[in-house]
């Protein structure tokens, strides 16, 4: 089994809201990246890296265990 994080859509949404972040381009710009990334993060089509798992995690003022989940890689990761 090959674990991978995967992103808690739902609970990313609840903290978004709370911190006001609520457009992806708001999003991130604080976390200092490209709009683009961060829509294919979301979207499922790009896994993210250690980089940007950090940068969401202090945009958001978050814990990983908040915004991530450890999944066998055969499930879905998006």
């Amino acid at each position: 089994m090959t674990a991978v994080l995967r992103l808690k859509l739902d609970q990313l949404g609840k903290i978004r809201g709370w911190t006001g972040l609520k457009t992806d381009a708001a999003l991130a710009a604080a976390m200092g990246i490209d709009a683009g990334n961060l829509s294919r993060v979301l979207k499922g089509k790009q896994q993210p890296g250690p980089k940007f798992i950090a940068a969401l995690c202090t945009a958001l003022k978050a814990d990983l265990e908040d915004l991530f989940e450890i999944v066998d890689d055969a499930e879905d990761v998006a």
